[in-house]
């Protein structure tokens, strides 16, 4: 159904429609001036049509319902009622208009300023409370009042920054006097540079004697000529220089395992050692491994120089240089059949 509803703050008529009104509850907003409104409020009733067709009013005396559209508001009206009364509450109040009292008071104190241009005082302000007067001084029949002028203000001063304290020199002329005194002190003593030169020779002769004592196997290893004066001097200081023990100059160059015929038990070691390097070392030791036929240890044992070498080999104490030793011995294997060995030289 169709109804006819005027905007209340234009004026405006508009027709709407149970759609729209049931769209916001009723609410509607003025095409012409975006007034939003409650529509069945200001429900403006049909008029009777006049009996005859020809007392028909005259276009301009019609009911003024514009073209404009009505639209459904897209807010919350409650919301904005709240928003525009915290904001009424929140504007500052108007100024209230001065009473007449007042109005006066500021147009008399005006027309005695205009009165009195000449004066230098301030007219200052018409609603404050009027100040007493300071009484003249008075010299015979004439009065005079003098007024004070005010002080002219200062300008205002620069600030002035304090300059940087210069930081102090790194020698003085105390410290050229100490180093000049020390060095006619160093002048007026030439024995204490004896004494100094003397300490610094024995240090380094100290030290060289340690250096070669650390290194006195390598050095009669390079140098064999001498051995003779590093074993003298290790034999007044209680100790010995032995012979280089460089396992990687050391190599097996054939060996042989056999057993010893009517003897079951017993079985024959022969190999020859020789010494690769250009000087003597000394006698490694000697493990000897007796495995079956599935490469398995049966027995290892360890053997000494003493226990694998001549009387005459071991006697002279050291394995030449370049040179070859040739090892035989028998072990007592036992009731163990061994099917394989392996030689295997090192020092302790």
């Amino acid at each position: 159904m169709t109804y006819t509803t005027q905007c209340p703050n234009c004026q405006t008529r508009f027709k709407v429609n149970d759609s729209q009104l049931a769209a916001a509850n009723g609410l509607v907003r003025c095409g012409r001036c975006s007034h939003v409104f409650r529509a069945p409020d200001h429900f403006v009733a049909a008029q009777a049509a006049p009996a005859a067709m020809s007392a028909a009013p005259a276009p301009a005396e019609r009911d003024p319902i514009d073209d404009f559209e009505l639209e459904v508001p897209d807010f919350d009206p409650q919301a904005q009622q709240a928003e525009e009364a915290v904001a009424e509450a929140e504007a500052p109040a108007e100024p209230e208009a001065p009473p007449q009292q007042e109005l006066e008071a500021f147009q008399r104190a005006l027309a005695e300023a205009m009165q009195n241009r000449h004066a230098t005082a301030p007219i200052g302000n018409p609603f404050d409370e009027p100040a007493a007067a300071p009484e003249p001084e008075v010299f015979g029949s004439r009065r005079r009042a003098e007024t004070t002028p005010e002080p002219a203000a200062e300008p205002p001063r620069p600030a002035v920054r304090p300059l940087p304290e210069p930081e102090p020199p790194l020698f003085t002329d105390a410290d050229a006097e100490q180093e000049d005194e020390a060095r006619r002190h160093r002048r007026s003593a030439p024995w204490l540079n004896g004494v100094l030169a003397a300490l610094g020779v024995l240090g380094l002769l100290f030290l060289a004697a340690q250096l070669v004592y650390i290194n006195r196997t390598r050095i009669a290893a390079e140098v064999p000529e001498s051995r003779p004066a590093l074993e003298r001097l290790c034999q007044s200081l209680g100790c010995e220089v032995p012979w280089p023990t460089d396992i990687s100059r050391i190599r097996t160059e054939w060996s042989e395992l056999a057993f010893v015929p009517d003897y079951p038990n017993l079985i024959q070691l022969s190999a020859t050692l020789k010494n690769h390097a250009q000087y003597a070392q000394a006698y490694p030791m000697l493990e000897v491994t007796l495995k079956d036929s599935d490469d398995q240890v049966l027995i290892r044992k360890v053997f000494t120089p003493k226990e694998y070498l001549k009387p005459d080999d071991f006697k002279l104490g050291r394995f030449n240089p370049n040179s070859e030793s040739r090892i035989t011995m028998r072990l007592d294997a036992g009731k163990v059949h061994a099917m394989g060995y392996s030689l295997y030289w090192f020092y302790p």
